[in-house]
């Protein structure tokens, strides 16, 4: 990314991390924070930053190079905020600790250099796949959450398998129209939070810039991408610019 001269807060989703240190992405995703991302004010991750956390005492150990390096970068004096993805909703209190990433709730609207955001992971706003949206309430209740974490740690990573092929399989009988998210879930969440004029989510992997009529007013929804083969993340400048920019633009 270009230098600016004025200081910024990055956005990143959907990076999916591998237990394997090695996996290109997990090398990128460590290049990432050690230089871009060193220099901003704060950075945001929108949801998905793991492939599958399926617990604490798991995700820890498995991720541990990229958590480390995580909370070297808070301690340096980013500020690091994150949102539940679909498929790491399952972190708790010992992940956000050992990360240095404060926690955000599934929608949060959020003020940046005076400007009003509205963040969220996105898979909230694909109404139209009614299927995912029942599983996603059940596996988002309290109860059974808990339930699934009292599991043995081998079960526990069984049925997180299962699931991610599972979700695999059903992705690709489905038709975009179904996978992403419904303008009228974008427009309804716009006028729940008039004073926002931009809306920022991952999810769909569909990097893009849109703009809406919402009540006569313009309305950005900006999407970021994934980390295959590069990243799509938006930097938000202390002027209020906001540009949608690959990792590999200096």
């Amino acid at each position: 990314m270009s230098a600016s001269g004025t200081s910024y807060t990055l956005l990143v989703a959907d990076i999916h991390l591998q237990p394997d240190p090695s996996h290109p992405i997990n090398q990128a995703f460590i290049h990432f924070l050690e230089t871009d991302a060193r220099h901003a004010d704060a950075l945001y991750i929108l949801g998905d930053l793991f492939e599958m956390w399926v617990g604490d005492d798991i995700g820890l150990v498995e991720y541990q190079t990229e958590i480390a390096a995580l909370k070297q970068l808070s301690d340096s004096g980013v500020r690091l905020y994150g949102l539940y993805g679909n498929r790491d909703f399952l972190m708790r209190e010992a992940f956000w600790q050992a990360s240095g990433i404060q926690p955000l709730t599934d929608i949060s609207c959020v003020t940046l250099y005076g400007l009003p955001l509205l963040l969220c992971h996105g898979d909230e706003l694909c109404t139209e796949d009614t299927g995912y949206q029942r599983m996603r309430r059940f596996l988002r209740h309290p109860w059974v959450q808990r339930l699934f974490l009292w599991l043995p740690k081998k079960r526990r990573l069984a049925i997180g398998n299962a699931m991610r092929q599972g979700s695999k399989t059903a992705s690709q009988q489905k038709t975009m129209h179904y996978m992403d998210v419904s303008n009228t879930a974008v427009e309804a969440l716009f006028k729940a939070h008039p004073q926002c004029d931009h809306l920022i989510h991952g999810h769909t992997h569909q990097p893009a810039h849109h703009q809406l009529q919402v009540n006569q007013q313009t309305k950005h929804r900006w999407v970021l991408g994934d980390w295959r083969p590069q990243a799509q993340i938006l930097k938000i400048h202390s002027d209020q610019r906001l540009m949608l920019l690959s990792t590999t633009e200096h």
